[in-house]
């Protein structure tokens, strides 16, 4: 039955959060206790004489989640029998006045358990809730676990809590952990892909925390004071940081932008590290084992605590590390504190701190794989399968199409996936002059597909660096040998497990396609993530720019699962000039530890030379595993390509020559797309 919306006229009435209808029309809906509104919410009904026939009566709370206007809005409303119950419910509880106010846990859930009971709630519903001091409270639902998004509160029910509003502070905090129940899962808490790491959290960090203080003292161990979180851009360290908070029942973890801690006074950098551990310090003196949890983040950790003696003349990031490392493993450190640094430059951070005792858990946020890939698109798409938005949506076919996409890349696939369907509906209002019903709006498959081309992951394979080879590619039978031969040490590559790194030189005259044949055969390898160091990269770079430039393009590397760097025109990599001769022995030896070099995920490495005289007499020659020789262009390779394309009879064949050289010579050269 299609009803108007309409306003919730007694104060009392809309603090009860139930909708109301005129007693004739909930008698019209055969409606006992629950309704169903629009097919997807659950409400409990109530009749009330201010109510007019044919209008149901929504509270300001209930219209804003039902996006609905009084007076102007209908919605289909049916009988509903009683739902489900909620087995685990997520609250975010906001003041609705800007007093300060401390609230104790335990009461508060006692009390809204006995208002609420056989309630239905709605996953992202708002609601009120008044304590017995009248004090009003704004409750919504971030989370639940039940058969669908929604259900009934009983008294099974798990209920947590957290503060939206600084003014509101929980106390007598129950020592029951999230991480505890049998219901709880991650993505609850919108996080995705990342089972085994918190699987190291929580036997390393987590476990120890369920037990009495009593009883861990009673076993001569101390807690874990810091982790360490370390991995490529938008992998979800901040996001993880965030909801340990939420996962050990700590108070809200304060963030702190590693930068943030420098200051021009003298020793004030160092006063702004103390004052961070001032309120666990004053509540550890007062409560002791009582005392909560407080867990502090340093994100871009890296900024602040290099290794010492690498930094200024003024030495302020040596201090800083000397006054957190007192403060962690100090005479007067703190079990109630739990530090978490994050960085995405491992490498720099002071190994001082990454001692047992300090930041003693070392956890890499790596790539996601494809099964992390699947639980993070479900993530970010529950709310639109949950609203039937999604049509014939294969989130395995995207997690499949989407290797080395990080977590956040993901987001913005679906992000950009989503303006398609936006992008027609804006356009159709715009022809028909009305106004697009919300139930065809959809989000297709092809609009992921195309969300896919137009993020481009950040350890993948860009398009633009390789489109200058984007041209038609004539295989003589060298050519073929020569991609062959690739192809078959890429496979050896990708399926044994006796090594983790390969390469493979081509050399020749200049104009012989070497740099062609490495890219055609990378990319069309499938590897997730395909690079190219050549000159125009690090021309105008010092030499020791010009190290770190190739360093952190190995470094990135190895974070994929598989990837190929190609290292194009080595001789002027290495800055090598006949004259003298001279090259760049820093850039010389940099390149020969890292083409043999092996770490935990697999590499391939082309090489491309013109001069092999000099790649030989520097050793490179013999950092490469294999090696092939790209020929010019014989009388045989030149019939051959007549054969391919006719234009190549009009040129007069006067030896051996570069197939860059006969290119150049056709009337009508053919550069375009394959």
């Amino acid at each position: 039955m299609k009803l108007k919306v309409t306003t919730i006229k007694s104060i009392e009435e809309g603090l009860t959060n139930q909708v109301y209808l005129e007693a004739s029309t909930k008698k019209k809906i055969k409606a006992d206790k629950y309704i169903e509104i629009d097919g997807k919410y659950i409400f409990m009904v109530n009749s009330s004489p201010t109510i007019p026939k044919d209008l149901i009566g929504l509270n300001k709370a209930q219209r804003e989640y039902l996006n609905k206007i009084a007076d102007f809005d209908s919605c289909e409303v049916v009988a509903r029998c009683q739902p489900e119950p909620i087995t685990l419910i997520f609250l975010g509880v906001e003041l609705m006045n800007n007093e300060s106010l401390e609230l104790s846990e335990r009461k508060f859930k006692i009390d809204f358990k006995n208002k609420f009971n056989n309630f239905p709630l709605n996953l992202g519903q708002e609601f009120y809730f008044t304590t017995d001091s009248d004090d009003y409270l704004k409750l919504t639902v971030n989370e639940l676990v039940s058969k669908c998004d929604n259900g009934i509160l009983n008294g099974e029910t798990d209920v947590y809590l957290t503060s939206k509003s600084a003014n509101l502070l929980f106390t007598d905090m129950e020592d029951k952990k999230i991480f505890m129940n049998k219901n709880f899962s991650f993505e609850m808490l919108g996080i995705g892909g990342l089972k085994n790491e918190f699987a190291l959290l929580f036997r390393r960090a987590f476990v120890q925390r369920a037990f009495d203080s009593r009883f861990i003292q009673q076993l001569g161990i101390m807690h874990v004071k810091g982790i360490m979180l370390y991995g490529p851009p938008g992998t979800g360290k901040t996001l993880i940081a965030r909801q340990i908070g939420t996962i050990l029942g700590a108070k809200k973890p304060k963030i702190v932008n590693g930068p943030e801690i420098l200051n021009k006074f003298v020793g004030q950098s160092e006063e702004n590290i103390r004052n961070l551990f001032k309120e666990a310090e004053e509540e550890y003196r007062a409560k002791k084992e009582k005392s909560q949890l407080h867990i502090i983040i340093f994100d871009e950790i890296d900024a602040i605590c290099k290794s010492r003696g690498t930094g200024t003349s003024s030495g302020i990031g040596d201090q800083i590390v000397n006054q957190l490392l007192s403060k962690m493993d100090g005479v007067d450190s703190l079990d109630n504190v739990l530090i978490i640094g994050i960085t995405n430059r491992f490498d720099l951070i002071d190994s001082a701190l990454l001692r047992p005792g300090r930041f003693e858990i070392h956890l890499e946020i790596s790539l996601p794989d494809e099964k992390s890939r699947l639980e993070i698109l479900n993530v970010h798409t529950k709310k639109m399968a949950s609203n039937h938005i999604l049509e014939n949506v294969d989130l395995e076919e995207i997690a499949r199409l989407t290797r080395n996409y990080t977590g956040a890349e993901l987001a913005a696939v679906v992000k950009s996936a989503v303006s398609f369907p936006l992008e027609r509906k804006v356009e159709k209002e715009k022809t028909c002059q009305n106004i697009m019903p919300q139930d065809e709006f959809k989000v297709r498959i092809e609009d992921f597909l195309q969300a896919i081309k137009e993020v481009t992951p950040s350890f993948g394979v860009n398009g633009e660096e390789f489109s200058q080879f984007n041209k038609i590619f004539y295989e003589t039978p060298p050519f073929q040998n020569g991609i062959n031969l690739g192809n078959e040490l890429l496979s050896k590559l990708r399926h044994t497990n006796l090594y983790k790194t390969s390469s493979l030189l081509f050399y020749g005259s200049q104009g012989t396609g070497k740099s062609t044949m490495a890219v055609k055969i990378a990319l069309k390898s499938r590897f997730p993530y395909v690079k190219m160091i050549s000159p125009k990269n690090i021309i105008g770079l010092s030499e020791y720019e010009k190290v770190r430039y190739i360093k952190d393009t190995f470094s990135d590397s190895y974070k994929s699962s598989e990837s190929i760097i190609i290292l194009d025109d080595l001789e002027n990599l290495i800055e090598y000039v006949s004259i003298g001769p001279r090259f760049s022995n820093t850039i010389l030896q940099a390149l020969k530890i890292f083409i043999k070099s092996e770490d935990k995920n697999k590499l391939f490495v082309f090489g491309t030379t013109s001069t092999v005289d000099v790649i030989k007499d520097t050793g490179l020659f013999d950092c490469f595993y294999s090696h092939y020789e790209i020929p010019l262009v014989s009388y045989e390779d030149y019939k051959y390509l007549c054969n391919e394309n006719k234009e190549f009879k009009k040129i007069n064949y006067s030896g051996s020559s570069s197939i860059k050289a006969l290119l150049a010579d056709l009337d009508e050269p053919d550069y375009s797309p394959e």
